[in-house]
């Protein structure tokens, strides 16, 4: 694949993801609010999207050597602290900006678009590393 081309595609995959976690995330959010722990949402949201991503991946972004299966059991392995690590850091943003005490009074839209919104930072960091990690172990193409 045209090496340029290659981060074009995830940037626009991840993206794409990201979009799909965000719907799925404010979804959980519109319906439930705050009777269950945004963890929670993190954690569902985070499990549908990324199983996008790795069929994405898999299929347009990264040449590869490997199965379809030992690559999803690699992709998994790379994903699952991942998804700890940004809850984790979603935990720590939501307590840093006090976004339950702002978002109290509020009607459940506003208040899931701002939880929403603050996924946006903890995401694009991780989005970096998990490009690396996924071209150089998860979807290596052996020379």
């Amino acid at each position: 694949m045209n090496k340029a081309k290659q981060p074009i595609l995830y940037a626009l995959f991840a993206l794409a993801s990201v979009l799909v976690e965000y719907l799925v995330f404010f979804l959980l959010e519109l319906i439930w609010g705050t009777r269950i722990d945004v963890t929670v949402y993190k954690i569902i949201s985070r499990i549908i999207s990324s199983f996008f991503n790795f069929n994405v991946n898999y299929r347009f972004v990264y040449d590869r050597d490997e199965s379809y299966g030992k690559s999803l059991v690699k992709y998994y392995c790379l994903a699952i602290p991942v998804m700890f690590l940004s809850t984790a850091l979603l935990k720590l943003v939501a307590v840093w900006t006090k976004i339950d005490q702002l978002t109290a009074g509020m009607n459940k839209t506003k208040s899931a678009v701002l939880h929403t919104l603050i996924n946006a930072p903890v995401d694009l960091v991780i989005m970096i590393g998990n490009y690396l990690a996924q071209k150089y172990w998860v979807f290596v193409k052996k020379k």
